[in-house]
């Protein structure tokens, strides 16, 4: 009812790549051109938007992997984000099996995907309203 399809990690096409490679992004699209095409349209690339392209928005959680690869592959993004009641973004987990430089290289994605987010929510319920104003953009 609510998605036309789903894409995952795990799926022929993108397996054994990760995000954030944008291997997944480019599968979503292929799989939308494939559904259009039976229906009788044209396919599109990731990169065109707009009224005769793809206006695609991706939900995530995580600014590199979700916000900063999906932009990279053409697509709005909605960040996803725990917060405490204070409005302060949820501390991670103080444990990692991430080295000093792999954490540093992530804090680095994440910065720089930060503006990319289209839109930020704090619960799923904010999710259709957040839909609505990065598609009136």
């Amino acid at each position: 009812e609510y998605f036309d399809f789903c894409i995952s990690g795990e799926d022929d096409g993108v397996f054994p790549r990760r995000k954030p490679d944008k291997g997944i992004y480019e599968a979503a699209v292929r799989k939308y051109n494939e559904i259009i095409i039976m229906q009788g349209q044209g396919a599109i690339s990731s990169q065109e938007s707009g009224e005769n392209g793809l206006n695609w928005i991706h939900v995530g959680d995580d600014l590199a992997n979700d916000v900063g690869a999906s932009a990279a592959c053409g697509a709005k993004s909605i960040w996803f984000t725990m917060e405490e009641e204070d409005g302060v973004e949820a501390e991670l987990p103080s444990w990692s099996t991430a080295t000093e430089e792999e954490l540093r290289k992530r804090a680095t994605l994440d910065e720089m995907a930060r503006e990319y987010v289209s839109a930020k929510i704090v619960s799923l319920e904010e999710l259709p309203g957040a839909i609505v104003d990065v598609l009136s953009r």
